[in-house]
């Protein structure tokens, strides 16, 4: 839920790591001030644009996969309701419109009883549109936290989010409950295998205690835009993996905390959406 560079064509300008020995060692102070924005936009262009982006989508060998793959995942379950963060500026970026568009296709095909939708940095105007597509938005910035349904299954979509937002997701929901969710969004795997495992269990110790016990499914990036869903895996917690666990394993901690991050927005730099 950061504010991405873009090209003139609305396409995130992405920096390859080539590995640990070059990484950055640039360390942002604590306190990160956030401006929050407020821009005008054509709420009618908008919104068919994202129509466009839905019928691209629905014939793409990508959207067939993945609906295999939540198919799949789900077997005799039924998705009673899909939230969604971080979908940044549908109606300035492309790649935000493709992935409000993913979100419009499962939407479609799977028929939830309800959709939530919250990123802090939405426009009024996007709201709007979210509405227009019977999204309903949340107001408040929870940072991810979300106790799901436990009567049916609920699909959690994080498009690129970062990772301490999966993280506080998994905190607020961290029972064997986790059964009834179906988690798309980075994948795990690239997060243990390219970074230090002591780092990862220090920044994100939820996803790391949680990781052998997940079920993944990478979902191919087949699409024409290669920079919109790539990364992006399905992650489910099987009944039968979680009654592995050990004694006290769920045993409920503090909130997550965490310090010099720029790319997570926390709710002392926005509270809540003006909507």
């Amino acid at each position: 839920m950061s504010e991405p560079k873009f090209d003139s064509d609305g396409f995130q300008i992405v920096k390859i790591k080539k590995g640990l020995k070059n990484k950055s060692t640039k360390v942002p102070c604590k306190n990160i001030y956030f401006e929050k924005q407020e821009n005008k936009i054509d709420i009618d262009k908008s919104y068919r644009r994202i129509q466009i982006c839905v019928k691209d989508l629905e014939v793409s060998e990508y959207w067939k996969n993945a609906t295999k793959a939540v198919s799949n995942t789900l077997k005799h379950k039924k998705i009673v309701e899909i939230v969604c963060f971080g979908l940044g500026h549908i109606g300035e970026c492309n790649i935000s419109r493709y992935q409000l568009a993913l979100l419009l296709c499962l939407k479609n095909t799977f028929k939830p009883e309800k959709i939530f939708v919250h990123d802090p940095i939405f426009y009024l105007d996007e709201c709007e549109i979210l509405k227009k597509f019977e999204l309903n938005v949340i107001e408040e910035n929870t940072e991810g936290s979300y106790i799901i349904n436990r009567h049916g299954v609920t699909l959690v979509y994080l498009p690129h989010c970062p990772k301490q937002l999966t993280n506080n997701f998994l905190w607020s929901n961290w029972t064997e409950n986790l059964e009834n969710c179906i988690l798309l969004c980075n994948s795990f795997t690239s997060l243990i295998e390219n970074n230090i495992n002591r780092v990862v269990n220090e920044t994100v110790p939820f996803i790391y205690k949680i990781y052998p016990f997940v079920h993944e499914v990478l979902l191919e990036n087949t699409f024409t835009y290669n920079d919109i869903f790539n990364d992006s895996s399905l992650h489910h917690f099987p009944s039968d993996k979680l009654k592995l666990l050990p004694k006290g394993f769920w045993d409920k901690q503090e909130k997550p905390k965490y310090e010099n991050t720029e790319e997570f927005i926390t709710s002392l730099m926005i509270e809540k959406l003006t909507i």
